[in-house]
């Protein structure tokens, strides 16, 4: 564990394994200590390098208002590492960062794997439960309560298709840290549910882009994944069997083996 100076922020990393470079890129809410297992497993498959993203615990600095201050820190951590070209990971907001460091840093990734990113979410029609989600969080912000906007939000992101959400699964400690890091969760939200990266920066990508949602998550995410898809020469869509938003969470293995396959192609051509 460490840290790596990037434009005046000291970010946190930790990393384990040895091998190809996996760079882990954390979702809204959450840092370099919520992967749970995964972290774990997949350094038995390479060099797994996690991270606290700016303006989250031990990466101190006010939130961030914009992806690309994000894509500009992962790719000083590669840098710094000499972990390159590394296997880009990321869910939901962090699925953002690593198609937009495919996009501004091709030389430092070899391949990506983006579950279930919100491009043009701001597009797409939410459904019922989304809607008074989402007025519930503008309520909670405009007084002050950004605890209760987080967690209001989170427990929405990880909603199931089928009713219940993994936020209630979750260890206390998750929960916590995603209450703690409410303000910079809150921007992540705003930074990544828009038109970034453009679709004319997407047509530049040219490693591979697995673009994954989970089979129990609701369809509009569905139809949010595939349109990032289609907007990529490079990429092909995947369903993730048993998991949510939360894949991680929800199908440690299934997550696990998806990431191998993305190192090993081989490996997926033989297993299917």
């Amino acid at each position: 564990m460490g840290y790596v100076r990037s434009d005046g922020c000291d970010l946190y990393y930790e990393e384990a394994g040895d091998g190809v470079p996996i760079l882990l890129i954390p979702p809204a809410g959450t840092t370099a200590s919520t992967w749970g297992p995964v972290t774990e497993e997949l350094a038995r498959l390479g060099r797994v390098i996690t991270y606290d993203r700016r303006g989250y615990a031990r990466s101190v600095s006010e939130p961030v208002r914009s992806i690309s201050t994000h894509t500009g820190d992962a790719a000083a951590i590669l840098e710094y590492l000499r972990a390159v070209p590394a296997l880009a990971v990321g869910t939901s907001a962090g699925a953002t960062i690593a198609v937009d460091l495919a996009v501004r840093r091709p030389d430092l990734v070899r391949a990506v794997v983006a579950h279930e990113a919100a491009w043009r979410a701001s597009r797409h029609l939410p459904n019922g439960s989304q809607v008074a989600a989402l007025a519930k969080i503008g309520w909670l912000v405009l007084r002050g309560r950004y605890g209760d906007a987080a967690e209001t939000l989170l427990r929405a992101a990880y909603a199931y298709r089928d009713g219940g959400t993994a936020w209630d699964a979750f260890p206390e400690e998750w929960r916590r840290v995603g209450r703690e890091n409410a303000r910079a969760a809150l921007w992540d939200f705003r930074n990544s549910i828009g038109n970034y990266p453009s679709p004319t920066d997407l047509a530049t990508v040219e490693v591979p882009v697995v673009c994954t949602y989970g089979a129990r998550s609701p369809a509009n995410i569905v139809r949010l994944t595939r349109s990032l898809a289609s907007a990529i020469s490079t990429a092909r869509v995947q369903e993730i069997e048993g998991a949510g938003h939360a894949a991680p969470f929800d199908a440690t293995s299934n997550f696990v083996n998806l990431v191998g396959d993305t190192i090993t192609p081989e490996r997926r051509r033989a297993s299917g």
